[in-house]
Parts: C-alpha cells; structure tokens; sequence
C-alpha cells in the first residue's frame, strides 16, 4: 500500500519585539508582541523550507487584536506629546489659569485627532484590499475589518441584497466584533466594486491575524451561513474553504463548525 505524502506551505509566526502600547480597543496601554509570519514549505506539517517574508503584525496581549505596524508609531508619539506640563499656579489671576488650562486640553486633543487620521490614512493605502474600509479617524483591528468585507462578501454571493441579511449582518458583526457599522450600504458598495472573491482576500489577509482573530471569522461565517435556519453542504464546503485560506488546521476547522451548527 503507499502512503500519502502530505505537504503545503503555510505561515510560521516569530516574535520579533515586546513591550507596552495604546490598544485602541482596550482604550489604554497594554502589552504587545510584534509578530513576523514567514511562509515555510510543510512536510507531514513541519515547517522545513523558509519561503520568505509575508508580512508583521502587532498583536495586544489583552484583547488578543492584531492591528498594522505604525499603531506602534502612534503609541510613540502619543507617549511624548501627551505627557502633561507641569502646572503653574497664578493665584492672583485664576481666570489666567482657567484659560490656560483649557487651551492645553484642546491642544492635546487636537494632537491626538491628528495623530488618528494620519494612521487611519496611512492604513487605508497600506494595501489595495484593504484600502478604503476603515472610517477617517476609526482604528480598527484586522479582525474587525476582515470580518466587516467578509461578511458583505458572503451578502454579495447571490447577486441581491435583502433587508434580513443587512439585520444579520448588524447581528453578527456586533457579536463577533462588539463593533457597529455607520453605513452598510456605502461599505456594501466598495465591496461590489473591487469584486474580489473572498478566497482570495483571505488568503491575502491571513498574515496580519492570529488564530484568535482566524476562528472568529470563521465562527461570524458559520453565522450568516445559518441565519436560514439550515446549513446546507454547499455553505459547509463555502466555509471550509475560507479556513484553508486562513491556513486553519482541518481539525480546528470542524470544531468551530460544529459549534454553530450544534448550538
């Protein structure tokens, strides 16, 4: 009998640095890992061969979100320009130092403003697929985006949108994100408009997400799949097929799956 030689090429994760940085979905400083992923051929599933770089992401040790390298950037400058100036006291003139102490806290949030649109415009452009779906301002982790696209992706298949997919939608993505949407019809249409098969985006994405942010996708697909009321095979194959891109172990892929279709 022969046996079946097993190989792939899949992405291996490497800490490349440490320390502590602003989470903008913690709302305050916790640690990070900065993480390398390189691409490795596989045989029997060890990693043999180094293939090369696929890209780094910044992973927060509390909430377990990944998010693009410059967040690291705006910790750094939001560390020095946020630190406050030592108060002088006037106590002759009050109202001098009423001004004076209201003038600060609008300069220090006018920094801060400044110092979120410029990473939000440097993360738009940072790839095509991604360029154009957060919000002016609004930093959003990788999951939230990628579940976000995905979602719409899936609400495209059939070529209509339906108002019970839009409430969907809401309800997923405020499920598996906490996050909400501002406008789905706009994101709707820049879906529609790149016309990327979500295979492809995924196999795109998946260096910039840990296996955390990889099994909620997953799980927020398994979701829309079901708001039917039935999973049919064709949606089980559609979403085992979104996990190979994600490079999920198959093992890892039917236990998600059959969490939502058992519940």
């Amino acid at each position: 009998m022969l046996g079946f030689i097993i190989f792939e090429t899949r992405g291996v994760r490497s800490t490349v640095q440490e320390g502590q940085f602003y989470c903008p979905q913690c709302d305050g400083q916790t640690r990070f890992k900065q993480k390398k992923v390189t691409q490795f051929f596989t045989l029997y599933f060890i990693p043999l061969i180094p293939l090369g770089n696929k890209g780094t992401y910044v992973e927060c040790q509390s909430c377990r979100n990944t998010f693009i390298d410059r967040i690291l950037e705006m910790h750094q400058e939001i560390d020095i320009t946020d630190r406050p100036e030592p108060k002088r006291r006037i106590e002759q003139q009050p109202e001098v130092n009423e001004l004076e102490h209201a003038f600060g806290e609008y300069m220090e949030a006018h920094k801060k403003l400044i110092l979120a649109e410029k990473l939000a415009a440097e993360e738009q452009s940072l790839t095509s697929e991604t360029k154009g779906i957060a919000p002016k301002g609004d930093i959003q982790s990788e999951k939230q985006k990628v579940i976000k696209k995905l979602l719409i992706m899936m609400i495209l298949a059939d070529g209509k949108v339906e108002d019970s997919e839009i409430h969907m939608f809401y309800k997923v993505y405020r499920k598996t994100t906490g996050a909400a949407v501002a406008d789905i019809y706009q994101e709707i249409e820049k879906v529609r408009s790149e016309n990327k098969p979500p295979y492809q985006y995924l196999k795109h994405v998946a260096a910039y997400l840990n296996d955390e942010g990889k099994i909620d996708i997953i799980k927020a697909s398994m979701m829309i799949a079901a708001a039917d009321g039935d999973i049919d095979a064709t949606e089980i194959s559609m979403v085992q097929n979104f996990g190979k891109a994600l490079e999920l172990k198959p093992a890892q892929l039917r236990v998600i799956i059959d969490s939502v279709t058992n519940s």
